[in-house]
């Protein structure tokens, strides 16, 4: 581990439903006051431990610190190169039947991601999405 002091992005979006409904926010975490090393796609986070309490939040994604997108179908905290075809996370083909070997990031959160994506389960009491009024 470097000594450089660590720093997540956190991309939290509204959800579908609930008063932050297409919304979304980006915030740095310093990875003293949280650390994520070990969760995976899809586990639930108390939004207290980030500095919203009552609020719950799901982790849907992220990428790495060379931009490499997580995918929830490969296991581990890993990097790898497998092949891709369709319309799949990490890759848009030109053609039809298309397919191509696309570097990725298994679905386990380590050391090297910065960015994470995070969407509202639970609202708390504070307001985390300002909403302009015209």
């Amino acid at each position: 581990m470097s000594s450089e002091k660590r720093v997540y992005k956190l991309n939290i979006s509204g959800g579908s439903e609930g008063p932050g409904k297409g919304l979304s926010k980006l915030i740095e975490i310093d990875e003293k006051k949280f650390r994520f090393e070990g969760m995976k796609i899809g586990e639930i986070i108390k939004g207290g431990l980030i500095g919203f309490p009552n609020y719950e939040f799901q982790i849907m994604g992220g990428s790495d610190e060379s931009g490499f997108p997580m995918r929830k179908d490969v296991h581990g905290p890993v990097k790898k190169r497998i092949l891709v075809s369709k319309r799949a996370i990490g890759y848009k083909p030109k053609r039809k039947g298309e397919k191509r070997r696309k570097m990725i990031r298994g679905n386990e959160i380590s050391y090297d991601m910065t960015l994470l994506n995070l969407m509202v389960v639970k609202y708390g009491e504070t307001e985390l999405f300002k909403v302009k009024e015209e």
